[in-house]
């Protein structure tokens, strides 16, 4: 039977938008460095909580380095478990994985204690030749951590609700969304996150790029959302990091008075 964890104490909830160096692993991890001190330092806690960043956030669309850049993940996660242990959040955000002869966009959740969950993208944005290169990823359980049970998207995934049905249903009662998500189609990107939170009376935390690679401009306004769809903090469409303090209760409140969550299974 799948564990579903009951959780009370509030929590930070924070996003880091920037624009995405494509193959510029350092120059990213330098602005994820920046994001987490600035945040830490802005806000009288963070701890716990959850930081989510991009999709492909340290090598972005980089397809003709795609097997360079996926052998430097391992250490790019070690560095992400060593900032997490400083700062004592999680940290979430898509990277390519190498697993099985294909290459995934994965979303990795990572802890002090390294990578605790993660979730491979399950649709894949042709327009951008995504399928080209990536292999779409199968259903995976929810990640339970102590302060949230956690759900992740990856970009397009956002469109198709079933795939958060299915962790909802599993006691998902956090969306974490990394997104390079682009300006033309923002307003989908506004009213589809929100979507996801009142369907599923849930926090839904999404981290979108910002910045242009070459004719595409990406949207920014990274969001965090609450159970009853109200817009709880939201970026414009520059650099920006981010956070606030959230209350589970207020899922448990949404919840109660009627409830749009599917039945909890096995």
């Amino acid at each position: 039977m799948t564990e579903i964890i009951s959780h009370t104490a509030s929590f930070f909830a924070g996003f880091l938008q920037f624009d995405v160096q494509s193959g510029e692993i350092g120059k990213n991890l330098a602005l994820v460095r920046a994001g987490l001190a600035e945040i830490s330092e802005s806000h009288r806690q963070i701890s716990p909580g959850i930081i989510v960043l991009p999709e492909l956030w340290a090598t972005g669309f980089a397809y003709e380095k795609l097997p360079r850049l996926a052998e430097t993940i391992p250490d790019v996660l070690r560095q992400l478990q060593e900032l997490s242990g400083k700062y004592n959040v999680f940290i979430a955000g898509s990277l390519p994985e190498y697993s099985g002869n294909s290459y995934y966009n994965t979303l990795f959740i990572s802890g002090s204690e390294g990578v605790v969950g993660s979730f491979q993208k399950q649709r894949l944005f042709a327009p951008m030749a995504e399928d080209t290169f990536f292999s779409p990823g199968n259903f995976t359980e929810p990640v339970h951590t102590s302060f949230a049970t956690l759900a992740g998207m990856v970009c397009y995934d956002l469109r198709y609700p079933e795939i958060l049905r299915d962790q909802t249903a599993l006691g998902a009662d956090l969306l974490v969304v990394a997104a390079q998500w682009p300006a033309a189609r923002i307003n989908h990107w506004r009213i589809l996150l929100q979507a996801r939170a009142i369907e599923n009376q849930m926090f839904v935390v999404a981290a979108n790029r910002c910045g242009t690679t070459g004719d595409t401009s990406f949207g920014g306004q990274s969001m965090i959302v609450g159970p009853d769809g109200k817009i709880l903090l939201e970026a414009g469409t520059d650099t920006e990091y981010r956070g606030v303090m959230v209350q589970p209760a207020l899922v448990s409140a949404a919840r109660s008075l009627f409830t749009t969550v599917p039945p909890k299974t096995a």
